[in-house]
């Protein structure tokens, strides 16, 4: 059930983005987001697998959208190697070249 909402709350974001300016009231809507990352990281961490690829998304969308504060673009980049380091973690167990893998779900033997 995590992964699921987790998904939905990211996709949510991502539907949000393609909409944000370069106002006031967008480093505002910025901090939100970021918080938000931030306070979901240890279900990002854990579901990291699930989500990777729609966090890295949103994280780049911010870095690159004009509007962020250097302290943004800052927490930006911390979350953004939070999320490569969780990555990196668990890239090998599920990585089906991996010979440690064979004959588990994620291996080459999988059904």
């Amino acid at each position: 059930m995590i992964p699921q909402a987790i998904l939905a709350v990211l996709a949510i974001v991502q539907s949000v983005l393609p909409l944000l300016g370069t106002s006031t009231a967008t480093v505002g809507i910025i901090a939100n987001v970021i918080s938000a990352l931030t306070t979901l990281m240890p279900y990002i961490v854990d579901e990291i697998s699930t989500v990777y690829t729609s966090v890295k998304n949103i994280i780049s969308a911010l870095q690159n959208s004009g509007a962020p504060t250097s302290d943004q673009l800052a927490a930006l980049a911390a979350l953004d190697a939070q999320v490569d380091a969780a990555w990196l973690a668990v890239q090998s167990k599920i990585d089906p070249d991996n010979p440690a893998n064979a004959g588990t779900p994620a291996g080459p033997d999988a059904a």
